[in-house]
């Protein structure tokens, strides 16, 4: 009787598995075809974009050595290359370097504005691989339909496109429905407190209210999965917290010859191994679990089965989704140690010994969580723990709202066959500094990169196609005109 009874519930769960595995489809998202296509010069948007690169707007968490004067030059470009719009939208200097651009709806007693954000700041090339660069850094120039330079993908082509599609509108004489915003900090890449911060400090004093904001996030990348062929369109819906974090020990200085058991540097390499053996807990959240379903039934048979029965698979799946780089980094509070500190000289042991980590904070935990977390794995140790930068993770937008299904209807309208999933944002952006006015935070660029080519972003060798350029303006084009 024992055995039949086993028997039934093995049968009893295949057939729930198989049918929920059968039933693990995507839903067909109807894509307008309205007005669909818009009519610009193949160049023109690729050529402001190199001439915007050629401006070095680079910000530098040191600002006094900032050249501010190239941020004074940018926005004369930007104005001397979108006439319509500086005489037909509003725009205000906030902070001496940041930009806020109001466009008068026509309809906005009914409809909550939107804002699209971008920035204008890009970072440093990194000292002693300037030559490594196939073309100079700010060249700007187009080579065989690419255009090279720092800056053209983070996020020049964000602001360039925007612009450039409100340009066009503004040639039809189109008025948006609602009212919109665009703005655009300068020193989103040192943490945004003088660019972004200011923005939604005047727009808060203003007691406006966004329906969403748009900000710089995922991208349509191709090849991040392998077995999966369609590209992925990665729209973030929130952002792993931030914090940098400074353990030190002190111990007796003097000389080498006379060492004790363990120096001030040894006890910091065991903080190191405790960091990197006894990492933080590994958790499904709820926005990678929405990825994962997003993108699971356009993976192979074992895969759908197991992501389609999570109630079942969920500890085999996390424990195996964990062996990877990027599963690690979406199911837990990652530890990147990255710098470290001992005595000046080999020959004299160091008074004092630090290390400092970089840790990208998961949703559901705290700062405070993960400082905890230090002092339980290091309890035997004498640390002293020093937070340089404490930033938690995000809100989580909501993936169900009109906003969230308007960008993705118009990715699939400029990109065709595309998996539109939503995703945590692991890297750092303004889009977080809105939360004081508005719930719908969304991130992504819409331009198509190979995973092979994520690496440019802050790397050598940025660069963008004026494919991509043109699909970023067809993108804001449509988000406008039906906003």
């Amino acid at each position: 009787m024992y055995l039949y009874l086993v028997l039934a519930i093995i049968i009893l769960l295949l057939i729930i598995i198989t049918v929920r595995t059968i039933r693990f489809k995507n839903v067909d998202i109807h894509v307008s075809e309205q007005d669909s296509n818009v009519k610009y010069d193949r160049m023109a948007c690729a050529n402001k974009l190199a001439k915007s690169v050629q401006i070095k707007t680079i910000s530098n968490s040191d600002y006094s050595i900032t050249d501010w004067e190239q941020f004074k030059r940018y926005h004369s470009l930007i104005e001397e290359m979108f006439p319509l719009v500086h005489k037909n939208i509003d725009r205000k200097i906030i902070n001496e370097y940041s930009l806020l651009y109001y466009w008068n709806g026509k309809n906005k007693n009914n409809k909550k504005p939107i804002i699209i954000t971008a920035h204008m700041d890009v970072v440093p090339i990194e000292e002693g691989t300037e030559k490594d660069w196939k073309q100079e850094p700010f060249s700007g120039v187009i080579v065989d339909d690419i255009i090279w330079g720092r800056g053209t993908i983070d996020t020049k082509v964000h602001m360039i496109a925007v612009l450039e599609a409100a340009e066009l509108l503004l040639k039809e004489g189109f008025v948006p429905d609602r009212d919109v915003y665009f703005g655009f900090g300068h020193d989103e890449e040192v943490g945004g407190k003088q660019g972004a911060v200011k923005i939604v400090e005047y727009l808060k004093g203003q007691g406006i209210e966004f329906d969403y904001v748009l900000d710089e996030g995922g991208c349509v990348t191709e090849g991040a999965i392998k077995e999966i062929a369609k590209p992925i369109a990665l729209i973030g819906i929130g952002e792993k917290g931030y914090c940098n974090i400074k353990i030190e020990i002190e111990g007796n200085g003097g000389h080498a010859s006379m060492p004790p058991e363990h120096t001030s540097l040894g006890l910091i390499g065991q903080v190191i191994n405790n960091l990197e053996t006894k990492q933080c807990k590994l958790k499904l959240t709820k926005p990678v679990e929405e990825f994962l379903l997003k993108i699971g039934p356009e993976m192979k048979l074992l895969n759908r089965i197991i992501l389609s029965n999570l109630w079942l698979f969920r500890p085999l799946f996390v424990r195996v989704f964990s062996k990877m780089q990027s599963g690690n980094a979406l199911l837990r509070t990652t530890t990147a140690v990255t710098m470290a500190e001992g005595s000046m000289e080999p020959n004299v042991l160091p008074q004092k010994a630090s290390v400092t980590c970089n840790f990208r904070v998961l949703p559901g935990e705290t700062g405070e969580d993960l400082v905890n977390h230090i002092e339980q794995v290091n309890k035997d140790i004498p640390i002293k723990i020093q937070p340089l930068r404490m930033e938690d993770p995000s809100m989580i937008s909501s993936s169900k709202t009109e906003g969230f299904k308007k960008i993705e209807n118009i990715t699939n309208r400029v990109y065709k066959d595309v998996i539109v999933a939503p995703y945590i944002v692991l890297a750092g952006t303004d889009a977080r500094k809105y939360e004081p006015v508005c719930n719908n935070i969304y991130r992504f660029s819409p331009y198509k990169l190979h995973n092979d080519e994520l690496g440019k972003i802050h790397g050598t060798n940025e660069s963008l196609s004026v494919d991509n350029v043109n699909k970023c303006l067809e993108f804001f084009y449509y988000l406008l005109k039906e906003s």
